[in-house]
């Protein structure tokens, strides 16, 4: 068949529709078959694949109209360019918007990851320079009757 009159399916029913027998639910835009949605019309509402859709008119649908279901929401479309604009709107720029999100998020938490890290590291430092740092042990360098000498300069005297 060529695309767009292939035999549709009810979900609901789980049987082929009459192409005669052919509606669409608004606003789901779902393709039904005729019993199926004056019974979800009557209700308000339908429940297909895993979800539950309010009801509030059907289109009828000629034998002739071509419909066209997105694979990733089951919704009818009466052309090719409709359910494409509608697929590349609802799922691929969604797709792209939720990958968009999860990278920014990523590089927040590396950035708050890295200065959590900064502010550990300076205080790392300033708690060693303030247990050694100020008496020159570091370097070598002790006091001998209050002025600075070298352990070279000590040993070569003879002090200790």
């Amino acid at each position: 068949p060529e695309p767009g009159h292939e035999v549709q399916f009810c979900p609901i029913n789980n049987l082929p529709i009459a192409r005669s027998q052919r509606v669409r639910t608004l606003p789901g835009f779902h393709l039904l078959s005729r019993s199926a949605g004056r019974d979800a019309l009557a209700a308000g509402s339908y429940s297909v694949f895993g979800e539950k859709f309010a009801c509030h008119d059907l289109e009828y649908l000629h034998p002739d109209d071509a419909v066209f279901i997105c694979t990733e929401d089951h919704k009818a479309f009466l052309n090719q360019m409709s359910m494409q604009y509608h697929h590349y709107i609802r799922h691929e720029l969604q797709d792209r918007k939720s990958e968009r999100r999860r990278l920014r998020e990523r590089a927040a938490e590396r950035q708050a990851r890295s200065a959590a890290y900064t502010v550990q590291r300076h205080a790392k430092q300033e708690e060693q320079s303030a247990q050694g740092g100020d008496d020159g042990q570091a370097w070598g360098v002790t006091t001998v009757g209050g002025a600075a000498a070298s352990k070279e300069t000590r040993s070569a005297s003879g002090s200790t």
